[in-house]
């Protein structure tokens, strides 16, 4: 199952390292130069004076454009905006439905005005114009693009519907689930890195650790079939209830497991790919080891599928998920070398 299994695959690596999304040279100013004007543009986009708003940035064409952009999204939620140390801004939003996000932008001023922002981290899509929204109390879809935002809202609609029909009963789910299709693939590789064209979605903690959510971020450029995005989705999906990017101590085998196991469940042909997958994995023999996801390959995914649903048969979901949670904090109580064990029978049974 390529597609579905060339997702999320450099999750953990990326949390911290996306790259800034540059608007021009940013003179750094100190923190405290900052508090008055950030107070102000607070206090003007609470009161929806765009042009109180705007008469914190230069006259210049450019920074009236920007502010205006600004104004346009950032109106449209609750908004903060703070110093954040030396020549940066904080600014606390979100889109309409989400969590809280936190982001930094370091500015650039000219008399005591805004000259320039350049993004320091993720979560920064205020800089730009406002994205198109398909906002519901399980979902949240934002796109650049009208055609954009019709295909991946009906993915992440069928997504999730295909997961519920699969998904154990009881279960308090992490919603909604947030789906971002940035405008190209540089906005992309914002949160993906250096790999970025090799995936189709990334499911990540946007902006500052501190941030609220989680947000699923897809790769504009990703070029299928409907049935494959609606698979992409599903295994992402899985990561956005699971809040899978703060997990950061359980085992990638483990989470990664979890993810493909119900997306195998909710679509019939990952299930069928994945088994032909592990059948060739294990011509060599049985693996004496849990998967390595590090590895990146589609048969280490369908591995990792394997390995969680032998620790179904034994446990029941309930169990498997809440081991998810407690390894992340230090408090697992399934020994790797039981479920190896498990594992191991599972793919002997392989026919």
């Amino acid at each position: 199952m390529p597609v579905a299994s060339s997702v999320d695959r450099l999750r953990r690596s990326l949390l911290c390292a996306a790259p800034a999304l540059l608007l021009g040279a940013c003179t750094a100013v100190p923190s405290e130069g900052l508090g008055d004007l950030t107070r102000t543009l607070t206090e003007r986009l609470s009161a929806e004076d765009e042009a109180g708003f705007l008469a914190c940035f230069a006259p210049a064409a450019g920074a009236q454009a920007l502010g205006r952009r600004m104004f346009a999204t950032l109106s449209q939620t609750s908004t903060a905006i703070a110093p954040a140390g030396s020549g940066r801004l904080r600014v606390s939003w979100s889109l309409t439905g989400e969590p809280r996000v936190d982001s930094e932008a370091a500015v650039g001023l000219l008399g005591g005005r805004i000259v320039n922002l350049t993004a320091t981290t993720t979560g920064t899509e205020w800089l730009g114009s406002p994205p198109g929204m398909h906002s519901a109390p399980e979902l949240v879809v934002a796109a650049g693009t009208a055609r954009h935002l019709s295909r991946w809202s009906r993915a992440a609609e069928s997504a999730l519907a295909a997961l519920r029909r699969v998904a154990p009963s009881g279960r308090q789910w992490a919603e909604p689930v947030v789906v971002l299709v940035p405008d190209n693939l540089t906005g992309f590789a914002a949160y993906a890195g250096r790999h970025a064209d090799r995936l189709g979605a990334v499911t990540v903690v946007p902006g500052l650790a501190s941030s609220e959510g989680v947000r699923i971020v897809v790769n504009p450029d990703t070029s299928q079939k409907a049935a494959d995005d609606c698979i992409l989705l599903t295994h992402e999906s899985v990561h956005a209830w699971m809040r899978s990017p703060r997990l950061t101590g359980t085992p990638g085998w483990l989470v990664e497991g979890i993810a493909e196991a119900f997306t195998a469940d909710a679509h019939r042909q990952v299930a069928s790919t994945n088994r032909e997958l592990a059948r060739t994995a294990i011509k060599a023999g049985l693996p004496r080891a849990l998967p390595d996801i590090g590895d990146l390959s589609p048969a280490t995914y369908a591995l990792a599928q394997l390995a969680v649903q032998a620790m179904v048969a034994h446990l029941g979901w309930p169990a498997v998920l809440d081991e998810a949670d407690a390894r992340t904090h230090g408090g697992g109580r399934i020994a790797d070398a039981t479920v190896l064990g498990w594992y191991r029978d599972a793919l002997a049974d392989l026919d």
